[in-house]
């Protein structure tokens, strides 16, 4: 019996190391998706002519004001 004790033993820690292997790997994944999409909105951001310094500024808070809206929606649901 310790023979299949230890080969069970074994598969969990290898079923294991698979598990965390795909799951670092999906969020690594997820990250990159979020961070491309923040890019581009960005990327719109600045390819947009400002009327004025004030305009830019407001267009800057919208932007953060998204961001900390999505923040919060992802927080609450993850209960962080």
């Amino acid at each position: 019996m310790r023979g299949n004790n230890m080969t069970t033993s074994f598969d969990d820690k290898a079923f294991v190391a698979e598990l965390k292997k795909k799951v670092e790997k999906e969020l690594v994944e997820r990250e990159l998706n979020e961070l491309t999409f923040w890019k581009e909105e960005l990327g719109k951001l600045s390819q947009k002519k400002a009327e004025s310094l004030g305009s830019l500024q407001l267009e800057l808070k919208n932007f953060i004001q998204r961001m900390e809206n999505r923040i919060k929606i992802l927080k609450k649901g993850t209960d962080i």
